[in-house]
């Protein structure tokens, strides 16, 4: 399974990517999710990216129509215990009429801010608060290495990373009592989970060779190394 990208929700997403900006990261370009009531920052590397995400419009993330992708609770989640994180997986597809989708168990999300005619396919791992949102974009295989001209991202950063090369995810479950989905996920993806009271990500780039590691834990729950 190939990593798209990696969410986090915040209530202090400026103070984040100013933290981000000062370490070291290039920012690339923002988005707004019409219809969904969030709105997001990203750091774009190689072949995955980081998007900060934050709720703009309460009502819309409290719809009817987003209530089984729990947004709203992970947005909450230290008030919840919902997880805030989600993980989005590329696909790539066979040639042909017929899509080939990474969870078997799964239901289509279609948004204003997808073209007409696409969805996110995303993990019925819902009952499990505690694991991150899973989902994969069957209709957009590209790393962000490889984007058209015009919707290149900054890929350059202080630090000089290149590559990530694994996901740790702390989560306040057991390994074992993990959803199929979240199973195949740690079985088939540079993603690991590990049991602790917090939930924290832990990003490591180009395999750790520097040996370096930055913990942002006061502000957010993330981890980077490299």
């Amino acid at each position: 399974m190939e990593l798209d990208h990696i969410f986090i929700f915040t209530h202090q997403a400026h103070q984040v990517a100013t933290r981000l900006t000062t370490f070291g990261l290039s920012e690339g370009s923002a988005n707004v999710h019409p219809g969904q009531g969030t709105a997001c920052r990203r750091f774009f590397f190689q072949n995955a990216y980081l998007e900060l995400v934050w709720i703009v419009d309460e009502e819309e993330v409290k719809s009817p129509l987003l209530e089984r992708t729990n947004l709203w609770e992970r947005s909450q989640y230290k008030l919840t215990r919902y997880c805030p994180f989600g993980l989005c997986f590329r696909t790539p597809q066979p040639a042909g009429p017929s899509l080939s989708l990474a969870f078997e168990a799964g239901w289509r999300y279609y948004s204003d801010y997808l073209p007409e005619g696409q969805y996110a396919h995303i993990a019925s791992n819902e009952a499990f608060a505690f694991e991150p949102m899973l989902f994969e974009m069957p209709f957009f295989g590209l790393a962000p290495q490889d984007y058209p001209v015009e919707k290149q991202q900054p890929l350059l950063h202080a630090k000089g990373y290149q590559k990530l090369t694994k996901v740790t995810l702390t989560l306040p479950v057991p390994g074992n009592e993990l959803s199929p989905a979240m199973q195949k996920v740690v079985g088939q993806s540079k993603v690991d989970t590990r049991l602790g009271e917090s939930y924290v990500v832990a990003l490591e780039f180009d395999g750790g060779n520097q040996g370096e590691r930055q913990d942002f834990t006061d502000l957010i729950p993330l981890i980077i190394s490299w």
